[in-house]
């Protein structure tokens, strides 16, 4: 009997007879070992690096449940032979409901208190702005971003992005690459809106001189990875008020109220880690991991690979 190890709720009878799903915690994967005939494991990125340390040796394929895969040892895997895939675009729509929410809050002043807990409402007649013609910048023009810019652009602002290519895409007025540009053109912009994931390419990108050429009134949005904000450098400017705000969704545990320094800040909105939460998520991520395994056991072609294990 081979065997599915997953940390979700996944339908046992969509695979084949002769396979088995047992549901698992990164903990109890330690009841198997290297010789137990695990052919495919569903789980984080965590369970993922423990899997490659414990060598099973029919494993044929590691699904991500998270979008990002840094720190996943994926040049391991693929030496081993196991594919590795995440989890495509299954958690974009709600981190782009967030996004709009974001901005909506705080172009319409709907700030937290210093300690971020409760909302005051106050009429702001001379500082609540409207997001039409407004200038906005995603970075980072993937799924993510592109389910972001298609919402925003519905509110009359222009949208412009930055990738690795400056191809055209849906919903952008047009795309950047390179960061010498976008240093140029970055004060152009009412929002700076970040999707970015943690490599060796993004790590530490918004950094003092970055953020210093943003316009004073602008606001930083960050759905993505924590580390691409060098954080005493956007402390600082936030603190300073060299820019207008931010919205940061980008905590690994949820803030603490005493502690998390970004909650003290008037012209901060500090999320708990949920922008990509949602029961709808939770019904396409299992159909995701189900179809992705049934199609890695079978010899089938697979979404969202991230290595090129043979």
């Amino acid at each position: 009997m081979r065997i599915v190890l997953t940390d979700k709720d996944l339908d046992n009878s969509v695979f084949p007879s002769d396979v088995q799903v047992i549901k698992i915690t990164y903990k109890t994967m330690d009841a198997f070992d290297h010789n137990s005939d695990v052919v495919a494991i569903a789980g984080s990125r965590a369970m993922a690096i423990k899997a490659e340390k414990m060598d099973f040796h029919g494993l044929k394929f590691f699904q991500l449940t998270s979008t990002g895969f840094d720190g996943v040892p994926l040049e391991e895997f693929k030496n081993k032979g196991v594919m590795v895939a995440n989890a495509g675009s299954t958690y974009s729509v709600p981190i782009a409901e967030t996004v709009v929410l974001g901005v909506l809050l705080m172009a319409k002043k709907l700030h937290s208190n210093p300690n971020n807990r409760h909302v005051k409402i106050q009429r702001h007649y001379n500082e609540i702005q409207e997001l039409s013609e407004k200038k906005v910048m995603i970075l980072g023009a993937g799924s993510i971003g592109t389910e972001i810019a298609k919402r925003l652009s519905g509110f009359d602002m222009t949208v412009d992005g930055y990738a690795k290519s400056d191809r055209e895409r849906s919903y952008f007025n047009r795309v950047i690459c390179g960061r010498h540009e976008l240093t140029e053109e970055i004060g152009n912009y009412d929002y700076v809106i970040s999707t970015l994931p943690d490599n060796e390419n993004t790590r530490g990108f918004f950094d003092k001189d970055l953020i210093g050429k943003m316009k004073q009134t602008s606001v930083i949005v960050n759905v993505g990875r924590k580390a691409v904000f060098k954080e005493d450098d956007l402390f600082a400017a936030l603190k300073e008020k060299s820019i207008g705000g931010a919205v940061l969704d980008m905590f690994e545990h949820i803030p603490n109220p005493v502690t998390n320094r970004f909650r003290r800040l008037r012209n901060v909105i500090v999320l708990p880690g949920v922008a990509a939460i949602s029961r709808e998520v939770n019904r396409r991520l299992k159909m995701y991991c189900e179809t992705n395994i049934v199609s890695a056991i079978e010899g089938k072609k697979v979404a969202g690979i991230v290595n090129e294990g043979e």
